[in-house]
């Protein structure tokens, strides 16, 4: 997801700060508006920019999409059927291709 978000233009990384071990994101004004229209409610933070930022994955050891966006994607992939998640799990079924759902 993260890949895409970015070779999408969805997705724009803010300055790092020194010391900083993670990448924070905003969404584009373009990314905004797609994720809008596919059910995401898009958090933001007090500043009003949109909280994401990069999180290493347990088994890939590459970056995923962490924060609220994040968060708010799973909700809205759970409710329009592309994605189960498993009750006490961090386990997600996949029912179809997430690539899919961002190209619709």
């Amino acid at each position: 997801m993260m890949d895409e978000l970015l070779a999408r233009g969805w997705l724009e990384a803010l300055p790092q700060c020194p010391g900083a071990g993670r990448i924070h994101y905003i969404a584009t004004v373009d990314g905004a508006e797609a994720l809008t229209e596919r059910g995401v409610a898009i958090p933001a933070s007090k500043s009003g920019k949109t909280v994401a930022f990069s999180c290493i994955d347990w088994t890939e050891r590459r970056p995923h999409l962490g924060g609220g966006l994040g968060r708010a994607i799973v909700r809205a992939l759970a409710a329009s059927g592309w994605i189960e998640r498993q009750a006490g799990s961090r386990v997600v079924g996949v029912s179809r291709d997430p690539r899919e759902w961002l190209d619709s």
